[in-house]
């Protein structure tokens, strides 16, 4: 994960102690550690609205045009989280999200963890495949008390469809 705020390590944080993971920084993450890993949960917040790339206005941005084009991740497991406001910004909610996604799918990774839309008040999102999210999302501004149990039962859904 990166954060700018705070809200994407706090998922992160609740995304660990629900599978008994390390949350790690992308910007502190070495090659090999990637390229070791069985399986990536990786999550942004979305900070640059409307962008085409560089969403996030973290660590990911030189990260997922610099770092991952060098990477072997042909067939890794991965699962997406993403961050954003729904309210502010309902016209890109989470969008960064769908940048990970887009980015590891183009490395040839295999995505899990798609959920429903249901519960959601946004109008528009990059993070969105034919009616599903590409991962979890989190709004920490405007349902912050739902943050926690939506990572858990994700969690539980990443484990039935195989992914750990």
């Amino acid at each position: 994960y990166s954060t700018s705020t705070g809200n994407t390590e706090t998922i992160a944080g609740y995304i660990a102690e629900a599978s008994g993971l390390d949350a790690n920084d992308i910007g502190d993450a070495t090659d090999s550690e990637i390229t070791g890993s069985d399986a990536l949960i990786v999550g942004a917040p979305t900070w640059h609205t409307g962008s085409d790339e560089q969403r996030s206005g973290t660590s990911w941005d030189d990260w997922l045009y610099d770092t991952l084009p060098k990477l072997d991740l042909d067939g890794k497991k991965v699962a997406v989280f993403g961050c954003g406001d729904q309210e502010s910004y309902s016209d890109y909610y989470c969008d960064a999200a769908g940048e990970l996604y887009d980015k590891f799918v183009e490395k040839g990774c295999k995505l899990y963890g798609f959920t429903s839309t249901d519960g959601y008040s946004h109008q528009d999102s990059k993070a969105e495949r034919d009616g599903k999210f590409i991962g979890l999302m989190c709004d920490e501004d405007n349902q912050y008390d739902m943050s926690e149990d939506r990572a858990k039962a994700w969690i539980a859904q990443l484990k039935e469809e195989g992914f750990f």
